[in-house]
């Protein structure tokens, strides 16, 4: 079994067809050029997005509203 980690809480989320996700374009972010950033998976249904995984619908808004300080290389997700 795969898993993910949520880069808003830092949860392990199973990789499964059910799972909370969401794909975005990383290039066009402050964030991009950083080479610690968080990282996605890359999306292969949408070449150059990364897919991210969510333990829930808030950590999913959360990063929908504003992924950039979620990706940052500083970022240390506090647990849920």
């Amino acid at each position: 079994m795969s898993v993910a980690i949520d880069p808003v809480c830092g949860m392990e989320v199973t990789i499964a067809p059910d799972a909370l996700t969401t794909s975005i374009e990383v290039a066009g972010l402050a964030v991009a050029g950083q080479a610690d950033r968080h990282r996605g998976a890359l999306d292969v249904s949408a070449p150059g997005q990364e897919r991210f995984y969510f333990c829930g619908r808030g950590c999913l808004l959360d990063f929908q509203d504003d992924p950039s300080p979620f990706l940052d290389a500083g970022y240390q997700p506090s647990g849920m």
